[in-house]
């Protein structure tokens, strides 16, 4: 236990050292950033108007929005730089270093999946106060203390999803030239796959269906749901349920899956399965390259 312990402190170290890498895990969040203040945010105040008049509860509900794909999008790129750290001792042979000591190489592997997990949730935390800060800026309110450990709670398993999908995904990287291919690609695909980029209404059907599919991109309905809430109740209220049923559709805040409109907890059950399934392949994989 005492190696564990070191070798995630030393993991941390390593990452936060590294200024330009935690740079990096955060450019897909600001080009998002970016997006929304250009046209992101008046497109969809200008959809919403058609029904009813701008308030600042409006201007709050689509911040929310905006806050849930961030925070959702931050788990994963954040978690995935620091595995960089694990890519960059295998091509620089620091691993086998690490063996001469009696560590197993599953006890190593395990420090940088903890590490990545640690770092997840730090990034996570603050980024949640910065959003509840740009919220409160705004006109808007902060979460009840029930909501904020609701949040924080989702956080955790968005994390923990993110931590186990890069591990897998990790675990085909062998350079850190291919490591940078993964992590732009990631980035790049990351704020569609959640329906950040683009209203995941806006898009083909089979897009749409890719998007419900894709495991991460529920932490994003998740945290969605969380936020915009008692928002939604006061920016519709009056409206027709129709209406109202039509723009969560069209903004991801529900998912219409072949016709059916699936519940939060099968949302849970979704992302639950895919962290034991991803950990399980992991497992397996890791131990054919290990042999």
């Amino acid at each position: 236990m005492e190696a564990f312990i070191s070798l995630v402190q030393r993991n941390n170290k390593v990452f936060r050292r590294d200024k330009t890498q935690v740079f990096y895990s955060l450019l897909s969040v600001i080009i998002v950033i970016v997006l929304y203040a250009v046209f992101l945010q008046k497109m969809q105040v200008d959809a919403i108007e058609q029904m009813t008049e701008a308030t600042p509860e409006l201007i709050t509900m689509v911040n929310e929005w905006l806050v849930a794909g961030l925070l959702s999008m931050i788990a994963v790129t954040t978690t995935l730089a620091a595995y960089g750290i694990a890519v960059k001792d295998l091509e620089s042979k620091a691993q086998a270093d690490f063996l001469t000591a009696p560590i197993s190489r599953a006890t190593i592997q395990f420090s940088y999946v903890f590490n990545a997990f640690i770092i997840g949730c730090i990034f996570s935390f603050i980024a949640l106060l910065g959003c509840e800060i740009f919220i409160v800026s705004t006109g808007g309110e902060l979460l009840s203390i029930g909501d904020f450990v609701h949040v924080v709670g989702l956080l955790f398993l968005s994390v923990l999803l993110a931590s186990v999908f890069n591990l897998f995904l990790v675990l085909f990287a062998t350079t850190q030239n291919s490591f940078s291919t993964l992590s732009t690609i990631v980035g790049t695909a990351l704020g569609f796959l959640c329906g950040v980029y683009v209203p995941i209404g806006a898009l083909p059907s089979f897009a749409q269906n890719l998007i419900m599919y894709f495991p991460i991109s529920h932490t994003t309905l998740l945290l969605r749901n969380a936020f915009m809430g008692s928002s939604i109740t006061k920016v519709f209220e009056g409206i027709p349920a129709s209406n109202v049923e039509e723009y969560k559709e069209m903004y991801g805040i529900v998912y219409n899956l072949h016709g059916n409109i699936l519940s939060t907890s099968t949302s849970v059950i979704i992302i639950l399965a895919t962290i034991l399934i991803l950990a399980i392949l992991s497992i397996i994989l890791f131990k054919k390259k290990n042999k």
